[in-house]
C-alpha cells in the first residue's frame, strides 16, 4: 500500500516503529525482519482481519493506515498571516511515548542547539539572535527546517532587539562591508529586512527596550544607533 507513513491505533497517530511496539504490547504477534506494511498485513491475516477493508474493523483493535495526504498539523499562529486564518503544515507527529517523529519526514525535529546552529549558519545571524529566532519559529510550530524559509526567519528576527547592519559592495573589487547605519531611506537591515526606524534598541543605562524613532532620555547615538546589551 504505497504512501503509508504511519498508522492510527488505539486513539494514537503512530509511526511504523511505534505502531509495531504498541501492537506487541497489546499481545498481537508481529513478525520481525519484515517491512512494516508486510509485517502488519500478515498480523492482520492471522487474526482474520481484512486489512484492505478498513471499514470492517476498529482502529482500537487493529491499526489503520495513515498516508502522507492525510497528515496535517495546524499552526496556532502564522507569521505574516491574516488574522483568523489558520495555516497548516503537511505532516503529523507520532504520538507514541517520547517519539515525536514526523511521519512524512521520517525524523524528529532538531533539538534547540541544532536548530539554533541551522538558523545561524543558513541566515548569517549572530548566535544570540539565532537562538531567539529558533525559539520563536518553534513557538509558531515551525520546528523543522523543512517547515520554514528565510522570510519566516527574518520576520522572527524583527521581533527581538539586535544590531542594525546593512551590507554594501565597495571599491573596485566590489568587496562586501557591513555598515551600522542606513545608507538611504528604508535601507533594510541584513538581519531582519526591516528599516532602521522599525528597530528596537536596548538602553544600556536603564535596560529598557526603546524604539529607534522614539526619543529617550538616556539615548546616546554611536554611529547612528544605540548600543545593545548582550543577551
Amino acid at each position: 500500500m504505497s504512501g503509508v507513513v504511519g498508522y492510527s491505533y488505539q486513539a494514537e497517530t503512530l509511526c511504523p516503529t511505534c505502531t509495531i511496539k504498541a501492537m506487541r504490547a497489546s499481545g498481537i504477534k508481529v513478525q520481525s525482519g519484515k517491512a512494516h506494511e508486510e509485517a502488519i498485513r500478515r498480523a492482520a491475516e492471522k487474526l482474520g482481519i481484512d486489512f484492505d477493508d478498513e471499514r470492517s474493523y476498529d482502529s482500537g483493535d487493529f491499526p489503520k493506515t495513515v498516508t502522507a495526504q492525510q497528515c496535517k498539523t495546524e499552526l496556532a499562529e502564522v507569521p505574516g498571516g491574516e488574522r483568523g486564518v489558520r495555516h497548516a503544515i503537511s505532516d503529523d507527529r507520532c504520538t507514541g511515548d517520547k517519539c515525536g517523529k514526523w511521519l512524512v519526514l521520517g525524523e524528529k525535529s532538531p533539538n534547540e542547539a541544532a536548530l539554533t546552529r541551522y538558523v545561524r549558519d543558513s541566515y548569517e545571524l549572530p548566535h544570540a539572535l539565532a537562538r531567539r529566532v529558533a525559539g520563536q519559529l518553534c513557538s509558531w510550530g515551525l520546528s523543522h527546517p523543512e517547515f520554514f524559509d528565510e522570510n519566516n526567519a527574518r520576520e522572527a528576527a524583527a521581533m527581538f532587539p539586535h544590531d542594525y547592519i546593512t551590507v554594501r559592495a565597495v571599491g573596485a573589487s566590489r568587496g562586501l562591508v557591513l555598515l551600522p547605519t542606513p545608507q538611504y531611506d528604508e535601507d533594510p537591515c541584513f538581519h531582519c529586512q526591516e528599516p532602521w526606524e522599525k528597530h528596537l534598541f536596548s538602553c544600556k543605562t536603564c535596560g529598557i527596550d526603546v524604539p529607534a524613532d522614539v526619543p529617550h532620555r538616556h539615548q546616546s547615538q554611536t554611529k547612528g544607533q544605540l548600543k545593545f546589551r548582550k543577551w
